[in-house]
């Protein structure tokens, strides 16, 4: 199973909660430490009251977590179609190559071999770190709200602005919209150039405890 560290956030279902009723404050204290240890270090309780406890909470992690991984998968194939999959419009500075339906067999096959071999140049800026990139098209499908064609061709045009304003800038936005799952794009502070953000970061227990807080 992968780590649970991976996540930077979980789920506690409101039912399961309904134990903490039976509980002293010290044992509803002991459960939840043994679930910030399992979610930061996969380190299960050892306390034998606490780990049968712990147990119903530990097979919904479990379940989250297949469910996590089978969407991470999905979303990775859909990315992967989605780029594979050729640009008709011949329009200066858009992604992709025209396709010629006018040629033989022979010359789509060498116009395809030529096409595959200038994907990786003509797809993104090479300014713009693709893995950052698709990260952050996978992120946007997560929370629901996948790029279209014309919101991918306006937020390349908004890094491309940022990179024009200090060079890096355009993977630095990347990371901070994954970073916090943002919808768009913003240009980086000057502050957090050099610090690549670090004062930003939020621990994944703290993230976690505020993703409780606001359900």
């Amino acid at each position: 199973m992968t780590n649970q560290t991976q996540n930077k956030s979980f789920i506690l279902h409101k039912d399961s909660l309904s134990v903490l009723n039976k509980l002293s404050d010290e044992e509803a204290g002991k459960l939840f430490k043994a679930i910030f240890n399992y979610q930061s270090q996969n380190i299960l309780p050892t306390n034998n009251l606490i780990s049968i406890i712990f147990e119903p909470f530990l097979n919904q992690f479990k379940r989250d977590e297949e469910k996590y991984q089978n969407v991470v998968e999905r979303n990775k194939i859909n990315i992967a179609k989605r780029w594979n999959k050729p640009n008709t419009k011949n329009t200066t500075g858009k992604i992709g190559i025209p396709k010629d339906t006018k040629n033989t067999d022979s010359d789509s096959k060498n116009k395809s071999d030529s096409d595959s071999k200038s994907d990786s140049k003509n797809d993104l800026p090479i300014f713009i770190n693709k893995d950052l990139f698709n990260s952050f098209v996978e992120m946007r499908v997560k929370i629901k709200k996948p790029l279209t064609d014309k919101a991918k061709e306006l937020l390349l045009k908004d890094l491309t602005n940022f990179e024009n304003l200090r060079a890096g800038n355009a993977n630095i936005a990347l990371e901070n919209s994954i970073k916090n799952s943002w919808q768009g794009v913003f240009e980086p502070k000057n502050n957090n150039y050099n610090k690549n953000f670090t004062n930003n970061d939020t621990p994944s227990f703290l993230s976690s405890f505020q993703h409780l807080r606001n359900k």
